[in-house]
């Protein structure tokens, strides 16, 4: 590494908080979140009028509310003036910042939806072109074609995070964290990522290749111990390699999946494969990597409060929900320069939890595991709502299934579904034991008894037959009309 580079290093080491963090700090991401709180209240007297201090010891509940709710009328009052979109929404519907006093306030704010940003991108733009570090194109799962830009500053901002969430899964000085996010191309991982593990002091090694043999020789060679990357290509690898390789005798330490729903089948054969915990992480490109990332406890995943604020709605009538009961998820950035957005539809079924957890937390919000996406959601038979997440829950408990894709038809008045599955194992047990599952869905079973739905078929399909690609389309419906 040259001097320069080794310069510059410790200029963003120094300007970032979760070098701030102690070492034996039992709860790293909000420690670093309580920093952040606490650097904001020295520089703001609105913020210190409306906790009742100047200075902080702690941060609880209240306080970090307190936080929010400041950084919120920030970031409006910042868009009112930089954003063309929300200077006309604001005005249009009578909303200003110093309206928000309290988290049922945020309701008096217009929500922005995914279609509304693909519409004409450069009016959340809140800095010139000239000060944007990078702009990132996505579809993400819905197709809707969106671009979001990042300053430098917003750059730092979620290295910031990402440093702090991977101290907050426990790694230390020595470890290595491999990535593999083959063929994401709108938002690369990779580069945040091995950012974030330079300037917190741990070694990163790196493959976008698809070739399953690649990805065990960088993991071998770099000596690695965490791993991250797309679920669906990390569980690609394991059932690929598995028989080839021991992945237990890798020695990794825990494994962490990212930008892709996660189920629960699909953790279970993980966890038993290389021997370690399996993290999930809840993210969009619009906010940035690790907006929300499990702990050990696994119940619920903790968010980047102090860059974000979380809330869910009834999707029907746009109100808060309680605790605990589903709904939409809508996201506020509380400090981002290029592209902020106040109260963003996500179209993720998610849930709040309490702030309170059994790994220690005290103020840090957590959500439930999202269930499926509203822009993903169909139906079947007489109405029944199914997402792609609950066919991976029942075809991927087993190893055999390496991955799969839904034709949805129209015989006459029944549905029709048809499952292509990959395996390297096809034969006509394995066959019936994934007819048995599906048929155990509640919402198939029900659809079969109306007699408004087929019995599931079944496909297959030689593993490695058709190249791997991040984000695929799960649920394929081909009928012409639903409704």
């Amino acid at each position: 590494m040259s001097a320069w580079k080794r310069v510059k290093i410790a200029i963003v080491r120094r300007k970032l908080l979760s070098n701030k963090i102690p070492e034996d700090s039992e709860n790293p991401l909000e420690e670093w979140m309580a920093l952040k709180a606490k650097e904001t209240l020295k520089k703001s007297p609105e913020l210190q009028k409306a906790i009742g201090r100047k200075k902080l010891d702690t941060v609880g509940p209240e306080e970090f509310r307190e936080y929010q709710l400041f950084r919120v009328r920030e970031q409006m009052r910042y868009v009112q003036e930089n954003s063309i979109f929300y200077k006309d929404r604001f005005r249009e519907a009578g909303v200003s910042p110093d309206d928000i006093r309290s988290y049922e306030d945020l309701v008096r704010i217009p929500m922005t939806t995914p279609d509304e940003m693909a519409v004409e991108p450069n009016h959340f733009l809140c800095v010139s072109m000239t000060k944007t570090e990078r702009a990132f194109t996505t579809t993400g799962t819905s197709g809707v074609r969106k671009r979001v830009f990042y300053t430098r500053e917003d750059l730092l901002a979620k290295i910031d995070i990402i440093s702090s969430a991977l101290m907050n899964v426990g790694m230390k000085k020595g470890d290595v964290l491999h990535i593999m996010f083959p063929t994401v191309g709108a938002w690369d991982p990779s580069l945040m990522l091995a950012g974030a593990c330079m300037v917190a002091g741990y070694g990163s090694s790196n493959s976008a290749s698809v070739d399953i043999s690649e990805q065990m020789q960088t993991i071998t060679e770099n000596n690695s111990t965490y791993i991250i990357g797309l679920p669906s290509f990390i569980y690609r690898v394991t059932v690929l390699a598995g028989e080839r390789v021991d992945l237990k005798s890798l020695g990794i330490k825990k494994g962490i999946c990212a930008a892709e729903p996660l189920s629960e089948a699909m953790r279970g054969i993980l966890e038993e494969a290389w021997g370690c915990p399996v993290l999930d992480v809840w993210g969009m490109t619009e906010f940035g990597l690790a907006c929300a990332i499990e702990c050990d406890e696994r119940d619920g995943l903790h968010t980047d409060e102090a860059n974000m604020l979380f809330e869910v709605i009834d999707p029907e009538t746009g109100e808060h929900v309680p605790d605990g009961e589903k709904g939409e998820l809508v996201v506020t950035s509380l400090n981002a320069e290029a592209t902020p957005l106040i109260r963003y539809r996500t179209r993720d079924i998610s849930f709040l939890y309490p702030p309170e957890c059994d790994c220690g937390t005290r103020f840090n919000r957590r959500i439930g595991k999202p269930g499926g996406r509203l822009d993903l959601m169909t139906k079947i038979g007489l109405g029944q709502k199914v997402y792609p997440l609950l066919f991976d829950e029942a075809l991927l408990q087993f190893p055999e299934v390496v991955s799969y894709q839904l034709t949805i038809d129209r015989e006459g008045y029944k549905d029709v579904l048809t499952f292509c599955v990959e395996t390297e194992r096809p034969d006509e047990d394995l066959r019936q034991r994934l007819v048995d599952a599906l048929t155990s869905i509640a919402e198939i079973e029900q659809g079969i008894d109306e007699e408004l739905l087929e019995p599931p078929r079944i496909e297959f399909r030689d593993a490695g037959t058709k190249d791997y690609a991040s984000k695929a389309k799960v649920i394929v419906d081909r009928r012409k009309h639903y409704d």
